[in-house]
């Protein structure tokens, strides 16, 4: 491209030059074609004729003169009048040859000496003819001195004449030279140009056909091209169109010349828009459309119908007008495909979340008969039963084990794929392994199968890790190896490998292997083990059970510690899954006294505000926050926690996010707006429930912690020793992420008793009985309130407090099912959520007997 441009811009300066070359000879023959007119015009002139005929005749006439005087002198005539005639014409003579004289400076001498010496006798001769007479003797005298001077004058007249026209004539014969030297170059230069020109008219007409090619292929390319076309002047008119652009927009295309683009192709919406754009282009030369790539814009068609298009703009500039080049698609089907797409997502979305909702609610709902019914086919066991009701009392008994681990692992799948992190715990992997084997011993020996551990990689270091998913990772392993290997051998091998690794990075890597003597996987198998309900084992006799769920739990596990799992098999040969998980070693020193210390023996006391718009929460939050030796302040609303924020500074706060007029988050963003004493406490979120996307909520409203209800003293120590110091010491958690209280589990029972013990510790065995009175009757009212409700905002509100209150004091069943409404509620679900408000009675009606029945045989240890 550089090149082209040299090449260009040097011939362009050959051609300035070479016609500048052609101006000048053309005026240089022009100068000397004039000149030559000019002296050949003097030449031809009689001027210089004149001059010679004047002085060669002041010669004659003086000879006449002379003749005429000497006559007269010596009295052969008488004739004074004669004499003066030929005075009178020589006189003239000499002073035309004066004239003559004075006019060219390169004339002869002598002419004007001879006028002053003939103006002497002027009087004589214009006298009497005595006066004459008597002046003949001098006139005659001094005419013959100057004899000599006519001669004189007429022959150097005739010699500066001679010299004269030499001297013309080879100036003009210079001039003529030049000039045919000059008109030679303009021949050249002619002819020069006569050739350039001829190669120009070809390249012309070869750059001309080449155009008109262009312009067909592009005229052909523009008429064929799906995409609309416009070009556009920098006033929004339409100068020119393809013929795509008559389909696009459903308009003619004589009513589109001329038209303007904004008045009758754009949106109403964006129509100034564009005029602005065009305006501060022309004031501007500033582009806002063209060449900023491919924007997304509103047009309209002749219908008025809108439709969204993309543009891509380029700008044409040519000499005093400014044009744009529009290029215009139509992409509504795109985007409606686009909606499709994502209303798909969202209906899939939807879906899943009502699948995670259903196995969840259903898988817990059906726990609990299936516990009864285990429950009371153990208490049927009494050993009065005959053979026959033994046998058929087994069946039964074994059928509910089976349903209980079905139910077990689609709990397990969906807490997988549901839970956001993982635990870090410190873990002893030794003391895990043997246990994990000596829990595994009954099941083996049922299937005489022998089992073995390898622990020769091991040593006494701690790791930390996820119990919980590590454990399930382990007993499936184990589990499916000792189903396919009926009277043969499993073995787990456990041993650490060193890694390199970055800061903060784990430094080992934990290596499980379960490796068994069974029936094998075919190669072709082995990819599809890993999916869920994939049963290799397919035939009617079905010799080993189960859902096919369990590698896939255990892939899941281990995806969500980060490791990798793969599985070598060959048919009648064995298997062994081979497992890899990061690890980080940890420092644990264990005490020579196993029984586990109350948190708050150890926690720093602290001054804590208390937010919460359920008195019963409130009570027993004081309580057990005073239990622990911290002191308490009780709000029972945002606004009042706003208000007591302003008063005194706190060493934290406890703030609950459903309340009225002003909640949790509100109340919160407050607080770290206001500016003052307690805009950097630590404010940690108590709630019911929380889903991800609310834990992100409460962060970004300035929460730094969280706790889920119901609230476990351990727990809470451990979220408050991390966040709250006390106030002297306090400086700004910004950026701390919010903990979820992960490590509670849910029960499936009526009743928490972890929860009522801890109560009972806090308050004493009656003061609890109290609570659990005031609350039965509470709760009574709450569910009436519920079954009245009818809209689902109302509900959920209603479900939230009573979840709250029903966790804090231990009614687990009753919280769950208040925690499932709200989950209906936010999913719009409202025949869900009405069922679920259906089967709140029955909960409630459960409480009082599990209460009585707790307070009976469990709490001895608290009265």
């Amino acid at each position: 491209m550089q090149q082209s441009f040299d090449h260009a811009m040097k011939n362009t300066w050959i051609y300035r030059g070479w016609l500048l070359c052609l101006v000048l000879a053309l005026a240089i023959g022009g100068f000397l074609a004039f000149s030559i007119w000019s002296k050949l015009d003097e030449i031809e002139t009689a001027r210089q004729d004149q001059r010679g005929w004047a002085y060669s005749q002041l010669e004659v006439e003086y000879l006449k003169l002379m003749s005429e005087l000497h006559r007269v002198e010596f009295g052969e005539s008488a004739d004074y009048a004669a004499l003066r005639a030929r005075f009178d014409v020589f006189y003239s003579r000499v002073k035309l040859a004066n004239t003559m004289h004075l006019n060219a400076a390169d004339d002869v001498n002598g002419v004007s000496e001879l006028l002053t010496t003939l103006d002497r006798f002027i009087p004589a001769i214009d006298g009497s003819d005595a006066e004459l007479r008597n002046a003949l003797g001098d006139l005659s005298e001094t005419l013959h001195d100057m004899s000599n001077v006519p001669r004189e004058v007429a022959i150097a007249s005739i010699k500066i004449h001679a010299e004269r026209s030499e001297a013309q004539r080879e100036q003009v014969s210079f001039y003529i030279k030049t000039l045919i030297y000059v008109l030679g170059l303009v021949a050249f230069f002619l002819i020069s140009a006569i050739y350039v020109l001829s190669q120009r008219s070809k390249s012309l007409r070869i750059a001309t056909q080449k155009a008109t090619e262009n312009e067909a292929r592009l005229e052909t390319m523009l008429r064929s091209a799906i995409d609309a076309v416009l070009l556009v002047d920098d006033h929004g008119r339409v100068v020119d169109l393809n013929g795509s652009a008559e389909t696009v927009f459903g308009i003619p295309r004589q009513s589109l010349l001329g038209a303007s683009l904004p008045d009758i192709l754009v949106s109403h919406r964006l129509r100034e828009q564009f005029r602005f754009y065009l305006k501060n282009f022309r004031e501007t030369g500033v582009t806002s459309i063209a060449d900023k790539g491919v924007l997304e814009y509103e047009m309209v068609d002749g219908t008025g119908r809108e439709f969204p298009v993309e543009i891509a703009a380029s700008l044409v500039q040519g000499g005093d007008r400014n044009l744009f080049v529009a290029y215009i698609r139509d992409i509504t089907e795109r985007k409606e495909r686009e909606a499709e797409i994502l209303q798909m997502r969202d209906e899939a979305l939807s879906a899943y979340r009502e699948k995670s909702r259903f196995f969840a609610m259903m898988s817990h709902e059906m726990r609990t008969p299936l516990n009864g019914i285990i429950a009371a086919l153990e208490l049927l066991d009494s050993g009065d039963l005959n053979a026959d009701q033994q046998k058929y009392l087994k069946a039964a008994m074994a059928s509910g084990d089976i349903l209980m681990g079905h139910i077990n692992d689609v709990l397990a799948i969906e807490k997988a794929e549901t839970e956001e992190g993982i635990t870090l715990e410190p873990v002893d992997l030794a003391a895990m392994t043997a246990t994990m084997i000596g829990a595994m011993q009954p099941f083996a020996d049922s299937a005489n199968v022998h089992l073995h551990l390898d622990q020769s990689g091991l040593d006494d270091r701690s790791v930390l890790t996820d119990p919980r998913a590590l454990q399930q990772i382990m007993a499936n392993l184990l589990s499916n190896a000792i189903k396919f290997s009926p009277g043969g051998d499993v073995t787990l091998s456990a041993h650490y490998e060193k890694v390199d690794a970055a800061a903060n990075e784990p430094d080992m890597q934990l290596i499980l292997e379960v490796s068994d003597t069974g029936t094998g996987i075919a190669k072709d198998d082995i990819n599809r083990i890993f999916e869920d309900f994939v049963s290799l084992d397919s035939r009617y006799e079905r010799r080993t059970g189960g859902t096919g769920l369990g590698l896939g739990i255990v892939k899941r596990q281990v995806k969500r510690l980060h490791g990798d799992i793969t599985c070598e098999s060959e048919l009648g040969q064995g298997t062994v899954f081979h497992v890899s998980l990061p690890m980080h070693q940890t420092k644990t020193d264990y005490a020579d006294d196993f029984t586990p210390q109350p948190a708050e023996m150890h926690q720093v006391p602290l001054h804590l505000l208390v937010v919460d718009d359920n008195v019963l929460n409130r009570d027993l939050l004081k309580a057990m926050l005073e239990k622990m030796g911290h002191s308490v302040v009780i709000g029972q609303n945002g606004q009042e926690a706003v208000a007591l924020s302003e008063e005194e500074a706190f060493d934290a706060i406890l703030m609950d996010i459903s309340m009225p007029s002003i909640n949790g988050i509100q109340a919160t963003r407050m607080i770290r707006a206001s500016g003052g004493i307690n805009r950097q406490t630590p404010i940690i979120a108590a709630t019911a429930h929380a889903m991800p996307a609310e834990r992100a909520e409460f962060k970004a409203a300035g929460m730094e912690g969280f706790v889920e209800k119901p609230i476990r003293r351990a727990i809470l120590s451990d979220v408050l020793a991390q966040y709250a110091t006390p106030r002297q010491d306090i400086s700004s958690s910004e950026g701390a992420e919010l903990q979820s209280n992960d490590t509670a589990s849910e029960s499936d029972a009526i009743l928490d008793t972890d929860q009522i013990g801890e109560i009972c510790d806090i308050l004493g065995l009656e003061k609890t009985r109290e609570r659990v009175e005031k609350f039965l009757v509470q709760a009574s009212e709450q569910i009436d309130d519920m079954a009245k409700a009818e809209d689902l905002a109302d509900l959920r509100a209603l479900a939230h407090a009573l979840a709250g209150s029903s966790g804090m004091i231990g009614a687990a069943k009753l919280s769950r099912l208040c925690r499932n409404l709200q989950i209906a509620c936010d999913a719009l679900d409202d025949e869900g959520a009405r069922h679920l408000v259906d089967a709140l009675p029955d909960a409630h009606a459960e409480l009082a007997p599990a209460f009585d029945d707790f307070f009976r045989t469990g709490p001895s240890n608290y009265t």
